[in-house]
């Protein structure tokens, strides 16, 4: 007989492992800010795992946005702001899309940039590599700058997120393991 706390964790890890397994998108946005004063620039680099099926060719797009706004230009003292961002989304089978948007030299009040485009697999790869690259510039005063790229699959295409859920997954049949041999101990015992 299973005593009641392991049927209560049993039934936990199924509903954690069913709520990390399933989640089927197709389309991803990775989005970054930075808000403040000075010069920052940063890198990233993420790997998307791709499931499902799509028709040869595969259409797979990326939508990369850059906003923001900062303190006006003025030519007696360094201020006003600048930014710009890269991104190569690049999938296992050799295909390689880059991306780049750039609001100009201390650009005064709000602007925004967008830039696509789109690349053709001859079948759905197995993953995405996305890198991105930024540099920011803020100076004379505060300032926010947003940017993000948007990942669009094709029908039939999903982002799988088994890799962030394996951890999990893991850690659950150790428990399982350990309530397993306090079970067979107890019964050994009796």
């Amino acid at each position: 007989m299973v005593p009641a706390i392991a049927k209560l964790a049993i039934g936990a890890m199924f509903l954690l492992m069913a709520d990390g397994l399933t989640t089927n998108a197709s389309a991803v946005t990775l989005s970054y800010e930075y808000s403040g004063t000075g010069n920052v620039s940063f890198q990233s680099d993420t790997t998307l795992d791709l499931g499902g099926t799509c028709a040869s060719p595969c259409v797979i797009s990326a939508l990369m946005t850059i906003s923001g706004n900062g303190p006006v230009f003025n030519p007696s003292m360094p201020s006003g702001w600048a930014t710009n961002a890269s991104a190569t989304v690049m999938d296992n089978l050799g295909d390689t899309l880059l991306l780049g948007v750039d609001t100009g030299n201390y650009t005064t009040g709000t602007k925004r940039e967008t830039f696509g485009g789109v690349f053709f697999p001859s079948a759905l790869p197995s993953s995405l590599n996305i890198s991105t690259s930024s540099l920011a510039s803020i100076l004379g005063g505060s300032g926010t700058i947003d940017y993000s790229i948007n990942i669009s699959l094709p029908d039939g295409v999903y982002v799988t997120p088994l890799p962030a859920a394996l951890p999990l997954f893991a850690i659950g049949l150790g428990v399982l393991g350990l309530l397993f041999r306090r079970w067979r101990q107890e019964t050994a015992t009796s």
